[in-house]
């Protein structure tokens, strides 16, 4: 029981931090999205490195080296989930990146049914459709305020998160944290080349170490951590509170704010996604109890 309030208490310190997303890369004074992830990364490999160091000590290299493809491959995924992130953040507001985020767990019902084997059953489906109304209404309210790129762009991120989850059920011993570093040395990598400048303002360098510490760096760690302790389910619902304090910050702070349609369609997401994880928590209730 101690497990379990520990794991619940720092998944929603994590996610707490995470909120602020959104507000941080609006914030930034430049507007090109490689300057803002070639900072970003570059603050969270080095809070991850030290967190590798600290796991791995001496070996942290072996480590690295024993991953494997499995590790890169995520590392991949989270490459495109940071970019995604950072471009969906400046081409559209922080509610519909949000709401669109949390279909990640949609996602992973479908693909553990391709890629596992999963079964299918129909309250599955059931919270899919609703999931899927919300994102529809989202999506056509986005053609008329034209912010329908950022929207597309967002929903990369969902699909890569819900891959990379696969590929930690496929291969339990791989390592998510090294995923990420990998993957935000690729980011800061390929930043390098594609920048003509990477020099930023004071202002903007300190959201940059902000948002890679402890707006990702801390907060990954953490979720990494919590998954020990408490059960996915538990913390896919924890991390609906994005979804809900996002806009908030952003509305609070840069007055961002989306249409109604956006808010009805993101009811619909949370309805489907709440849906679908309490299914999954009642479920394994039932297991537990019957054993």
């Amino acid at each position: 029981m101690n497990k379990k309030i520990f794991g619940s208490l720092i998944i929603f310190i994590g996610v707490f931090l995470v909120s602020f997303g959104g507000l941080i890369v609006k914030s930034f004074e430049t507007q090109d999205p490689w300057q803002i992830l070639f900072w970003r990364q570059l603050f969270f490999a080095t809070t991850i490195f030290i967190f590798l160091l600290l796991k791995y000590k001496k070996n942290i290299i072996k480590s690295i080296y024993k991953s494997g493809l499995v590790s890169f491959l995520m590392g991949i995924g989270l490459f495109f989930g940071f970019v995604a992130y950072v471009y969906s953040m400046l081409n559209t507001s922080v509610a519909n990146v949000n709401f669109i985020m949390t279909t990640q767990v949609i996602f992973l019902s479908v693909f553990g049914f391709i890629f596992l084997k999963e079964k299918f059953e129909f309250v599955t489906l059931f919270s899919i459709l609703i999931a899927l109304i919300g994102v529809l209404i989202i999506f056509t309210n986005s053609i008329n305020v034209g912010d329908l790129k950022g929207n597309i762009i967002a929903l990369a991120m969902p699909l890569c998160f819900a891959g990379i989850v696969i590929l930690v059920k496929k291969f339990p011993n791989s390592d998510l944290t090294l995923s990420g570093f990998i993957g935000s040395i690729l980011v800061i990598i390929y930043a390098l080349f594609v920048c003509d400048n990477i020099v930023v303002s004071r202002n903007d360098l300190y959201l940059a170490s902000t948002a890679g510490i402890f707006q990702t760096g801390l907060p990954f760690i953490l979720l990494v951590l919590a998954s020990k302790y408490i059960s996915s389910a538990v913390i896919g619902l924890t991390m609906l509170l994005e979804a809900v304090l996002g806009p908030i910050w952003a509305y609070l702070f840069i007055k961002d704010i989306p249409t109604l349609n956006v808010f009805i369609g993101g009811i619909f997401i949370l309805i489907g996604v709440i849906l679908r994880l309490y299914f999954t928590i009642y479920k394994n209730k039932m297991r537990v109890g019957f054993r």
